[in-house]
């Protein structure tokens, strides 16, 4: 194949992606961005008063405490989530990774399972297992550990429980494959220099990891920024994400241009986070790609 003819190519396989992407995203965000701009509609009087211009969504939102306090929370539980995501999803991937192949499929079905049921029926079941006559509840009063239920849903506990079990999936499917990749002579080498197994681990196997805890961590950080449905179910009304507010205005109220405000801020916050992680997730892989070479 002649070599002028491959950028052709290339542009022809890629160009299905190019027009689903310039059809449903770039176009539906140009709309969703001039509809933010309408004017609010008359009470009971259609969705947005066509042919206005305004900015008073956007002044309502970023100039009120209420809609800053959103933004604000939604950073705020978005990185914790995250965080959290990782500090359980690292040890319990390094675990998996150690497995016997059969028994690494076997733990990675049951880390997938709850993705293939419906979010609502598995929320559901985080809401019973954490109500006031849940086990969880129940196993604490037997213990001795509470004199009486402790209120772990509908506040801020049982949405970081719940977006910390959606979300944490898909940590440790990145991390998992980020240590099956890691060459396992270079532990041993450690080990047979005189490293202990804590040694060998810190200085091998946690900085050759770190360009996957730096992926994983990212995507964690886009899918917790969207939190919607655990502050809906097990959240209360100080846990009102920018999300849970876009759903409120479009479909409660039936103000569009609020809800396509909060959208159009919603993107713009979680780009904003993702440029901001992008310095640390860098730093991540270059001790990876130093330790590596």
């Amino acid at each position: 194949m002649p070599r002028a003819s491959r950028p052709f190519i290339s542009w022809l396989l890629a160009a299905p992606a190019i027009v689903l992407l310039l059809a449903f995203f770039l176009w539906p965000m140009l709309l969703l961005l001039r509809v933010s701009f309408f004017e609010s509609p008359e009470a009971g009087v259609g969705f947005y008063r066509p042919g206005t211009w305004s900015t008073h969504a956007y002044i309502e939102l970023l100039g009120e405490r209420f809609g800053r306090g959103i933004i604000t929370f939604t950073i705020a539980l978005g990185v914790s989530v995250a965080a959290l995501s990782l500090l359980i999803g690292y040890p319990l991937a390094l675990f998996i990774h150690s497995l016997p192949r059969r028994a690494k499929v076997l733990a990675l079905g049951v880390v997938i399972l709850p993705k293939l049921a419906n979010v609502f029926i598995v929320l559901y079941g985080i809401n019973l297992l954490l109500g006031n006559i849940g086990p969880v509840n129940r196993s604490l009063l037997w213990l001795g550990l509470t004199h009486e239920p402790l209120l772990l849903v509908h506040n801020l506990i049982g949405v970081v429980i719940a977006e910390t079990y959606l979300i944490l999936p898909y940590a440790v499917l990145v991390l998992v494959p980020t240590f099956d990749h890691i060459d396992p002579t270079l532990t041993a080498a450690a080990r047979g220099l005189g490293a202990s197994r804590a040694a060998a681990f810190r200085r091998v196997t946690l900085p050759l990891s770190l360009p996957g805890v730096a992926v994983a961590g990212q995507l964690c950080l886009i899918w917790a920024l969207g939190a919607f449905v655990g502050p809906v179910l097990l959240g209360g009304p100080e846990q009102t994400t920018l999300s849970v507010w876009v759903q409120r205005q479009g479909t409660e109220y039936s103000d569009w241009p609020r809800a396509a405000a909060t959208a159009v801020l919603t993107v713009f916050t979680v780009a904003v986070c993702v440029l901001v992680y992008a310095w640390p997730a860098g730093w991540l892989r270059r001790i990876g790609g130093a330790t590596r070479g």
